[in-house]
C-alpha cells in the first residue's frame, strides 16, 4: 500500500507514468539500484507544456515507489517518454 494515500485516491493516477523500470550504476565496486520512471511530462522549464506542480507530484509519487519498493532502492530518474515511429 502506498505511503501517499491521495495517490491511491486520485482517479488518474499514473496516467504520466508509462513505464517504470530497475538500472544499475556501477562505480567500480559501489553499485546502485536506480528506478527510472518513464513520463509524458514536458520536463523542460520554459517549454511550452511544462507543468512544475505536475512534476513536484510525480516526483512525490516516484519517492513513494523508491520507499515503498520490495528491492532495496538508492535513487530515482525521471526520463521523458520514448517516442516511437
Amino acid at each position: 500500500m502506498s505511503e501517499n494515500p491521495e495517490r491511491e485516491s486520485s482517479a488518474d493516477n499514473d496516467r504520466c507514468v508509462l513505464n517504470s523500470w530497475h538500472e544499475w550504476d556501477i562505480d567500480g565496486a559501489d553499485r546502485r539500484i536506480i528506478l527510472c520512471v518513464e513520463t509524458s511530462l514536458e520536463l523542460r522549464p520554459g517549454h511550452p507544456g511544462f507543468d512544475p506542480v505536475a512534476l513536484e507530484v510525480l516526483i512525490r509519487d516516484g519517492n513513494d515507489m523508491v520507499r515503498t519498493s520490495a528491492s532495496p532502492v538508492d535513487g530515482l530518474r525521471i526520463v521523458p517518454a520514448r517516442w516511437t515511429v
